[in-house]
């Protein structure tokens, strides 16, 4: 896998790119994700026998939200990089990620380029394991993603993203039709202009994070709640 920022600067014709990518993602991710025609290798089949999600791999599903008509808006298929699991203190199971439609193309660059950085071995070694056709899980992407200190300081004191924009909880049974992203398609997700976001227009979300994001940025992590907070995600496959 390719640097994030190195192949966004080489790609000469963005707009033909982002054209190409709305069709391929309709195709490969939510018309027809199994069919043969895509299944270069079997990952995304293995990942769909698991009973949990890979940390820092990225997922697409439908979503129900609770109380959607009470939203400002929401998004029915987001695009999230996954951070962990656990059990809400209403005994739902939910997963928690970052929903990259709620950022900008640029912003998609530097949030993918700033974790590609950081686990760059663990995604080289997943794509080793993907040649062999296994799943490429990054092991040890799930400690350091569900510590908001470590998230804080790597895409917002390094990065100045306002990470927290697109933090998401899902509930996990109100997710349907979930698929793992491939990882030579990451390239292709800053690409992506999502269509089923409802509420608010695409343009007004971007508007309004661009607005907050120093704001956001400035956010100061209460150490201490952060570490008690810690405690509640469950390990890959550990429940």
């Amino acid at each position: 896998m390719k640097s994030p920022l190195i192949a966004y600067k080489e790609e000469k014709d963005k707009s033909k790119r982002r054209k190409e990518t709305a069709l391929y993602f309709n195709e490969k991710y939510f018309r027809k994700p199994f069919e043969d025609e895509f299944l270069e290798t079997s990952e995304r089949i293995l990942a769909r026998k698991l009973n949990f999600f890979l940390p820092g791999r990225i997922y697409t599903w439908v979503y129900d939200p609770i109380g959607a008509k009470s939203m400002p808006y929401y998004d029915k298929m987001p695009l999230v990089l996954v951070h962990g699991q656990y059990v809400s203190g209403n005994k739902n199971k939910v997963v928690q990620g970052l929903n990259l439609n709620m950022f900008p193309e640029y912003t998609k660059v530097e949030i993918l380029e700033n974790f590609y950085k950081v686990f760059e071995r663990d995604i080289y070694r997943a794509e080793e394991a993907i040649d062999k056709n296994q799943l490429g899980s990054l092991n040890r992407v799930w400690q350091y993603m569900t510590n908001s200190n470590f998230v804080y300081t790597l895409f917002n004191e390094k990065a100045d993203i306002g990470y927290q924009w697109g933090v998401r909880n899902y509930i996990i049974p109100r997710i349907k039709s979930a698929i793992l992203v491939e990882l030579e398609d990451w390239e292709k997700i800053p690409y992506y202009i999502p269509k089923e976001i409802e509420g608010a227009g695409l343009a007004s979300i971007w508007s309004d994070y661009l607005t907050n994001k120093k704001n956001l940025t400035e956010y100061n992590v209460d150490g201490d709640k952060a570490s008690q907070q810690r405690k509640k995600y469950i390990p890959p496959g550990g429940g």
